[in-house]
């Protein structure tokens, strides 16, 4: 396994599909606001889509970190209007609103990295479904050339989904880790 270190600290990683199995909330805020300032530097757009709980905090936490003209380069969404406005876990819903998303970061004509915390409102999730929306996802990433982070809470998955979405994946990323997913079937 080649650990690449943090997707948070490495320059150099611009583009790739990662699964980011996440444990602890600060950790989890520090990795994302990383990622954030990793993408300004690198001029890139960054389409954030995280839950309404997490929401006020990751704003606050950019208001103080980032200048004004830095957070014209971000967009904040709320998961629930990808993940469960429609249904739990609709497909063909969440990839309409990433493409509204990424057509108004594309109007700046720059390159984008996206990070989405994936949530679903069952108590267990539909497997295929989610290997549809990942497949889906992955071949866009790929095509697009860029980084897009979709983070899991660990405790929200069982062994089964973390093998498929090690499999659906490039890379694997935890609290303090990156690293080339051995599973991947890309």
């Amino acid at each position: 396994m080649k650990t690449i270190n943090s997707i948070s600290s490495s320059k150099k990683f611009d583009k790739g599909h990662v699964f980011y199995r996440f444990e602890d909330k600060q950790f989890y805020i520090n990795n994302l606001m990383r990622f954030i300032k990793n993408g300004l530097e690198s001029k890139q757009c960054i389409l954030i889509i995280e839950n309404m709980r997490a929401l006020p905090l990751i704003k606050a936490t950019i208001d103080k970190k980032f200048s004004h003209k830095q957070k014209e380069s971000i967009r904040l969404v709320n998961n629930f209007d990808y993940y469960l406005a429609n249904g739990d876990f609709h497909t063909k819903t969440i990839l309409t609103h990433f493409q509204e998303d990424l057509s108004i970061l594309k109007m700046k004509n720059t390159m984008i990295r996206t990070w989405a915390h994936v949530e679903w409102a069952s108590e267990k999730p539909d497997i295929l479904l989610l290997e549809e929306f990942e497949s889906t996802a992955d071949n866009f990433v790929e095509e697009e050339g860029i980084v897009s982070v979709c983070a899991y809470a660990a405790d929200s998955l069982s062994s089964t989904l973390d093998t498929t979405l090690q499999q659906l994946h490039q890379y694997i990323m935890t609290d303090d880790n990156l690293f080339i997913s051995p599973l991947y079937n890309g």
